[in-house]
């Protein structure tokens, strides 16, 4: 049954991502013509975001309409005479607006302040609204308390409590995922298929503890996911792009995801661990050579790395997803203290990944 919302999600989301297509196309709205570091050579939609969302937030309120249970966070809040759980609130309110600002970006461009600010404003909503945790375990059984440590805040009649380290945790936690996403949006389907593999995961383990909400919400947005890929996939090109609205919305919700279970940090980073390796990879050699890291995009990211060594944009895909996949199954197998094993074998094999492509196109350069 929790399965079935999956599908529907499919479905909506199919049928979005084939709309949106055809209607940016139409209006010529939104088109991502090719740049010098880009992969694609034809003016292509970018509002691949609106679908995925699109198709969250229609499938939740089918949800909250007919199976009101299944979106309850242990949260619950009235608002307007109408039930909803809090969290959901939040999450919903925080999608709104990331979606939005970045879909104004995606159709005219904003500054990377506005940008990092709006992921800042998200994070907060979703701190306010609840969502946290008040420890994280360690591979070894010992849990860190987060919780020790918390500030008050009145707003109206209401009082919050700013939960410092817990609080800080998510702020960072959105902030890494939502940029990581939008730096692997470069290749085709790369940054769907990587936040299935993660959604999926995370939704199993929900469902293995019980958490059948987390569950559904897991399985709606990978669905959305699954339904929109078919149209971004390098087959030879993606037919709409994620966009910004679209990478940083992925990245919002597998933050939430990540919280809203439990803090299942460990998983997540095995999912996306080589991508967030290479991101800071390329961030430091960017550093090194006296440029802006945010804001001097190139052709130094991974997938530009196994492109340059020979390999089709569709090959790239197949191993990175490959890889991650591996690590990330490792999650669902393993107890958690083999987890700290796992990312560690990770991060030792993702860098001499780094240093053996860069040492091959490099002589492959030089022989040229």
């Amino acid at each position: 049954m929790y399965f079935l919302w999956g599908i529907a999600s499919i479905i909506v989301a199919f049928l979005f991502s084939y709309y949106l297509k055809n209607y940016s196309l139409k209006r010529k709205i939104a088109l991502q013509t090719p740049r010098r570091r880009d992969l694609h050579e034809s003016p292509t939609p970018r509002i691949g975001g609106l679908a995925i969302f699109g198709t969250m937030l229609l499938v939740f309120i089918l949800l909250l309409i007919f199976a009101p249970q299944l979106t309850d966070f242990g949260f619950p809040y009235a608002i307007l005479g109408f039930s909803i759980d809090k969290r959901l609130l939040g999450i919903i309110l925080a999608s709104i607006i990331l979606v939005g600002v970045m879909t104004i970006d995606d159709i005219k461009g904003l500054n990377p302040f506005v940008k990092l600010s709006t992921q800042i404003l998200c994070a907060l909503i979703l701190v306010l609204t609840g969502l946290g945790i008040t420890y994280l375990n360690n591979p070894f059984g010992l849990a860190i308390q987060l919780d020790n440590f918390k500030i008050p805040l009145s707003i109206g009649a209401n009082t919050f409590h700013f939960v410092v380290w817990a609080d800080l945790i998510l702020i960072v936690w959105v902030l890494i995922l939502t940029n990581v996403t939008n730096f692997i949006d470069g290749l085709d389907g790369l940054a769907a298929t990587l936040a299935i593999i993660a959604s999926l995961i995370l939704g199993i383990l929900s469902l293995k503890v019980g958490q059948i909400a987390t569950a559904i919400l897991s399985f709606i947005f990978a669905g959305a996911l699954i339904g929109f890929l078919p149209f971004n996939l390098p087959l030879p090109n993606a037919k709409i792009f994620l966009g910004d609205s679209g990478s940083m919305f992925i990245g919002l919700m597998l933050a939430v995801i990540t919280f809203i279970t439990g803090g299942k940090l460990a998983t997540v980073v095995l999912v996306y661990g080589l991508v967030i390796i290479d991101a800071l990879y390329v961030i430091a050699k960017r550093l090194i050579r006296g440029k802006n890291p945010l804001t001097s995009p190139d052709q130094t990211h991974i997938h530009h790395r196994f492109i340059e060594a020979g390999f089709s944009k569709a090959q790239t895909l197949i191993i990175i997803c490959a890889i991650s996949l591996l690590f990330g199954l490792s999650a669902l197998i393993f107890a958690p203290k083999v987890k700290i094993f796992a990312i560690i074998i990770l991060v030792i094999l993702s860098l001499l990944l780094f240093i053996s492509l860069d040492y091959s196109n490099t002589k492959r350069k030089n022989n040229d």
